[in-house]
Order: structure tokens, then C-alpha cells, then sequence
């Protein structure tokens, strides 16, 4: 088998299977109004049981990145998996809710088939192709789309304990052709000391990268779990309509990596990065002004081609600049913006309340988006850190 060939499979197969971790990571947020009525869950609860599985697979990103890199992909991405349809299985049945919540947090470990995906994916590609193919691979996002569309539809016919018996199965057969299809990689760092494999964790710029993430990745984790409760809360529509308004968003932010990756290779990550999250800011600021709803619809499908772009370009920096621990650096980066995805519904809920209004959930967003780009283009100007092109970076020694 030829090198492409090879590593056009290694990419459809990261990126088919990271879209099915994808979709049950975050199943909980359409599923929680029905588990809320049915639990009789306080607003504080049942966040909490939503947001779990953002917590834990945001969290052991770092570990699982650096075990990816000593292991394999064909090691770690299966095994999340059949540990994700075991937490699926167990939600389906359990009828206390100080059970569910460690099903949810096992139901975390799909979260980490993100860094492992990317490692696996940027060892079979060439670096001239990179950004494309993890621009390619973080399209894979579009299970969460899957889920804002399919779930209600499963959940009318079978309700949500019969929708998570799906999402199960689905999860055991990907894991399933996984272990068939992917390849195993035999020149891993297996000879790195766990000093070696720690150090990434001692860089500031693996942690700037994250806050990029946070600011890209964490806000279109944030919105996706926050949009459909204000459509539906807000504006009344049904929650299959909030679910379809919602795929907009979600579906257009994950397949506009693939055009992110591309734009990084030829202009630069950095630049890229920039105006994405002054795009970010730009798009999200205005929905707090209790817009009509198609107005609202309509910034939040800008912000999602915002955030796509960006965290395609968060990611094209890590395998030029992190050679030789690229699952660490890329656990690090993920692992922080996935908890942005956690915190960032924890903040909405508190502006939202505290300022009585609810189109104030979405006020974090912006202002951190604005952060983000501020920490950038002063560090930039500091460091005088080059703009990169087409691709080649110049290898800065990580901070």
C-alpha cells in the first residue's frame, strides 16, 4: 500500500470514528431536559450531569495524549470507545441520579479520541499536508451535529434511555472496525523517560495554545450545549426545531475545519487564529441584545465558520513545533479547551442569573474571545514571533 493511500485511510478512520465519540461525548445536553423532568433536577444538577463527560475527557486529554504517544492510537482509540459504550449502556438503565453521574463521567473517556486521533493523524501525514489533514480529522466535530439532529428523532420513537441503547451499539461497532481498519505504528517514543514526556507541560506555549482552544473549541462547546435551551426557552420553539437550529451551528463549525486547515497551511496559523477569534467576538457580542430569532440564528452560524477556522489553526501549530510529543502538547491544548466547555455553561448559568436574562448566557463567549486575541497579539509583539506560511514554521524553542 502506498503512502497515501495509507494515510488517506488513517485519516477516514480517525475521522469517522472521532465523529461517533463525538456525538455520544455531548448527548447529555439534548437528552438533560427529559432526564431533568423525569430526576426532578434542580438547573445547578442537572448542568452538572451534562457537562461531566466535557469534564473528564477535557481532563485526561494529557495522559491519554502522552499514553498515545508511547502506545498507539490503535491502542487508545478502541479501547475509549468500548469504555464509552459501557458508561452509554449503564445510563440507559440506572434510575438514581447519584449513579448516573459517575456514568457520565466514564462516558468522558470518548473525549479523549480528540488527541488521540491527532497524533495518529499527524504521524501518517506529511507535514506539507498537515494542516489539511487535521483541519480534515477535527471535522469529525460533526457528530456533534449528529446528535442535535438525531437524538430528539431517536428519543420521539424510543425515548432518551432507548436513544443511549444506540448511541451504545454505535459505539462497540466503531470501536470494532477500528481495531480492524486503523494500523499500528511501530516507531513510537517508547524510548522518551517520563521526564521527556512530562516537559511539554513546562512550556508556555503549549499553554497560550490552549487558551486558543478554550477561546475557538470551548466556546463551540459552550454554545452548542447553550443554544438549544435558549431557543426553545427564549424564542418557544419545539425541541426538535431548537435541535435542527442548532445543527446549523454545530454541522457548519465542524466542517469549516477542513477549510481552516487549508487557510493555516497558506497563510499562516498564527494570522488564521487571529481573525478567527476577532470573528468569534464579533459574531457572538450582538445575541445578547435579545435579537429576533432568525437574526440570532444567523450570528450564531457566522461564529460557527469563526470557530472552525480557529481551532483548525490551534492545531497546526502543535506538530512543527512539538515533533516528538505532539499527543502531549495536543493533550494539553484539548484538555484545557475541553474544560473550557465544561466552565464556560457553569459562567452563562451565573450571568444569566445574575442579571436576570437569559440571552446573557452567551455573554462569557465574546469577552473571552476577546481575551484570547489580546494575549496573542501582545505576546506576538513581545516576542516578535514571526507570522508562518504555506505551511513551514520556524521552529521557536518552546518557551
Amino acid at each position: 500500500m502506498s503512502a497515501g493511500s495509507l494515510s488517506s485511510r488513517v485519516l477516514v478512520i480517525n475521522t469517522l470514528s472521532f465523529a461517533v465519540a463525538f456525538a455520544a461525548w455531548v448527548a447529555l445536553g439534548p437528552a438533560m431536559r427529559a432526564i431533568a423532568h423525569e430526576f426532578q433536577l434542580s438547573p445547578t444538577s442537572a448542568t452538572l450531569l451534562k457537562v461531566s463527560p466535557i469534564l473528564v475527557g477535557s481532563v485526561l486529554r494529557v495522559p491519554v495524549g502522552m499514553a498515545t504517544d508511547r502506545f498507539g492510537a490503535h491502542v487508545l482509540f478502541p479501547a475509549a470507545l468500548f469504555l464509552g459504550a459501557l458508561a452509554m449502556a449503564a445510563l440507559s438503565v440506572l434510575h438514581s441520579y447519584a449513579l448516573m453521574v459517575p456514568a457520565a463521567l466514564l462516558l468522558g473517556m470518548v473525549g479523549t479520541t480528540f488527541v488521540v486521533g491527532v497524533q495518529s493523524v499527524s504521524a501518517w501525514t506529511e507535514k506539507s499536508r498537515q494542516g489539511a489533514a487535521l483541519g480534515t480529522f477535527g471535522a469529525g466535530n460533526a457528530g456533534t451535529a449528529l446528535t442535535t439532529l438525531l437524538f430528539p428523532l431517536l428519543a420521539a420513537v424510543w425515548g432518551w434511555r432507548g436513544a443511549f441503547r444506540c448511541y451504545a451499539l454505535g459505539l462497540v461497532l466503531t470501536g470494532a472496525i477500528y481495531l480492524l481498519v486503523a494500523p499500528r505504528r511501530t516507531s513510537l517514543t517508547k524510548s522518551l523517560t517520563l521526564r521527556e514526556r512530562l516537559a511539554p507541560l513546562r512550556s508556555r506555549r503549549a499553554w497560550r495554545l490552549g487558551l486558543y482552544y478554550t477561546a475557538t473549541f470551548g466556546a463551540f462547546v459552550a454554545t452548542t450545549l447553550t443554544m438549544s435551551e435558549v431557543y426553545t426557552d427564549t424564542y418557544g420553539v419545539s425541541a426538535k426545531t431548537a435541535g435542527l437550529l442548532a445543527t446549523t451551528f454545530t454541522l457548519t463549525a465542524s466542517l469549516v475545519r477542513i477549510a481552516g486547515g487549508r487557510l493555516a497551511d497558506r497563510f499562516g496559523a498564527r494570522r488564521t487564529l487571529q481573525w478567527s477569534l476577532f470573528g468569534v467576538a464579533a459574531s457572538l457580542a450582538p445575541i445578547s441584545f435579545h435579537l429576533g430569532l432568525y437574526l440570532t440564528v444567523g450570528f450564531v452560524f457566522i461564529s460557527g465558520v469563526f470557530m472552525g477556522v480557529g481551532m483548525a489553526a490551534v492545531f497546526r501549530y502543535i506538530p512543527d513545533c512539538f515533533p516528538t510529543s505532539v499527543g502531549a502538547v495536543g493533550g494539553i491544548v484539548g484538555a484545557v479547551g475541553g474544560l473550557g466547555g465544561f466552565v464556560l455553561p457553569f459562567l452563562g448559568q451565573w450571568t444569566k442569573g445574575y442579571f436576570h436574562d437569559p440571552m446573557l448566557a452567551i455573554l462569557p463567549l465574546p469577552v473571552l474571545a476577546l481575551a484570547a486575541v489580546s494575549v496573542q497579539t501582545i505576546w506576538v509583539r513581545l516576542q516578535r514571533d514571526p507570522d508562518t506560511r504555506g505551511g513551514h514554521f520556524s521552529m521557536i524553542p518552546a518557551e
